[in-house]
């Protein structure tokens, strides 16, 4: 079977509870609370996946906002950052920034994994409504996201640059998860 992670909505410190041994060659990830010591391999992973990648200041910011959540999946067996996701709560909205798995940890399952601790996050804050957006070609993220019901609702021209390219925004409602 699996781990199942366990968030605390005030510390935003995870458990890892194992359900079932671990089989040979499975991926063993444990989400944590990002901190400093993350940064160079979260920009990394930037740098890896983005023609624009946020700056290490940027980054470094988000983990002193009030309002920001910034966890790390991290791979147990190597101590290495797999993936992370950078998301905002705002009263009764979330607004999801980031939700990345570094190259070699694409296909793994870490962006469910991180998606899901999100929506345990929220479910406990009594989030209503889930936000982000998402450049118009990137269609792997879109059927990523689609595949938990999230909605298209609306469309922002030109917002994206280097290329220039239409931002796709898409909604989840509680009701619809």
């Amino acid at each position: 079977m699996q781990n199942k992670i366990i968030p605390n909505p005030k510390t935003h410190k995870t458990q890892s509870v194992r359900t079932a041994h671990k089989m040979p060659g499975e991926l063993r990830i444990r989400i944590r609370k990002a901190n400093t010591d993350d940064i160079d391999a979260i920009a990394g992973i930037e740098q890896q996946r983005f023609p624009h990648p946020w700056k290490k200041s940027y980054l470094r910011d988000e983990l002193s906002h009030d309002i920001s959540y910034f966890y790390v999946a991290e791979d147990v067996v190597g101590s290495r950052v797999a993936g992370y996701i950078i998301f905002w709560i705002v009263e009764d909205l979330l607004e999801l920034h980031k939700i990345v798995s570094a190259e070699n940890y694409k296909k793994k399952g870490i962006g469910k994994k991180l998606f899901l601790f999100m929506m345990e996050i929220a479910k406990q804050k009594k989030v209503k409504e889930v936000f982000l957006e998402v450049r118009k070609s990137n269609t792997e993220a879109i059927k990523f996201y689609e595949s938990f019901h999230f909605q298209l609702v609306d469309t922002r021209e030109d917002y994206y640059q280097d290329p220039m390219e239409d931002a796709l925004v898409y909604r989840l409602t509680f009701d619809s998860f």
